[in-house]
């Protein structure tokens, strides 16, 4: 019975170690906000003040999903600590936790996918171009900040 939710177990387990492990890679940074050098690259690319604007309001929205992400990997690895310490949790009750996670995380997904294309419709193709770099860097950089802060809140 159990060996049906084990490999979800252990994806989202090994997933929710490898963010750790990148997280630990992060201690002694910087603490600035890491989406501070994305904002300045639009400003100083995007020379339409409007469009810039509305970039960085899809940018905001964008990290407002994030946590929102974060939040939900959190509150995952909380419940399912509770499931592994409890003698008799059953195999359903993992599959619900699995399956309400997986249904949150295809709608935030779903979400950050239409964020980021009016983030990047709203540039032209010249400005992307100049952004797309410093735009990788600062998201993977915003989720290992999160990873940290979660697992802070964690103790």
């Amino acid at each position: 019975m159990f060996e049906a939710i084990i490999p979800k177990v252990t994806t989202l387990t090994t997933v929710l170690a490898v963010l750790s492990l990148s997280a630990c890679s992060m201690f002694g940074g910087d603490v600035s906000d890491p989406l501070d050098d994305l904002r300045e690259q639009v400003r100083s690319t995007v020379r339409d003040i409007d469009r810039a604007d509305a970039m960085l309001v899809s940018l905001d929205q964008l990290d407002q999903l994030l946590i929102e992400s974060a939040k939900l990997v959190a509150e995952v690895a909380r419940q399912e600590r509770v499931l592994f310490a409890n003698y008799d949790s059953t195999p359903q009750d993992f599959q619900a936790i699995l399956s309400d996670a997986s249904r949150e995380r295809q709608k935030l997904q779903k979400a950050m996918l239409e964020v980021h294309l009016e983030f990047k419709a709203k540039a032209t193709p010249e400005e992307w171009r100049s952004i797309l770099p410093v735009h990788a860097s600062a998201i993977s950089t915003r989720i290992e900040s999160l990873v940290i802060a979660a697992k802070a809140e964690r103790g």
